[in-house]
């Protein structure tokens, strides 16, 4: 799942606290050289379950190709908003 099935907020994960959301969403926009494991044991030592870990990297692929606007992400929402370079608007991802 690179994508929220329910197209709205992620029930594992929305319902975090804002910084620990805050963190899983820097960890899967940014670290591009920690395995899926080791992202996972993470996200476990950061207080998530081992649900919401695994939860968590599968939106990986999502948070790696795509700049979100604000709350505006697959997590929070299921509907994310990335932007578009070629365009220069913010569009639904």
């Amino acid at each position: 799942m690179s994508q929220n099935d329910t197209n709205g907020p992620d029930s594992l994960l929305a319902a975090l606290p804002h910084l620990l959301l805050a963190l899983i969403e820097d960890e899967l926009s940014n670290n591009d050289s920690a395995s899926d494991d080791e992202l996972r044991h993470y996200f476990v030592a950061c207080g998530l379950t081992i649900e919401q870990a695994e939860r968590a990297v599968q939106y990986r692929p999502a948070y790696a190709t795509d700049i979100y606007w604000g709350g505006a992400t697959p997590i929070r929402t299921g509907v994310g908003l990335r932007y578009n370079p070629e365009t220069g608007w913010l569009e639904p991802a």
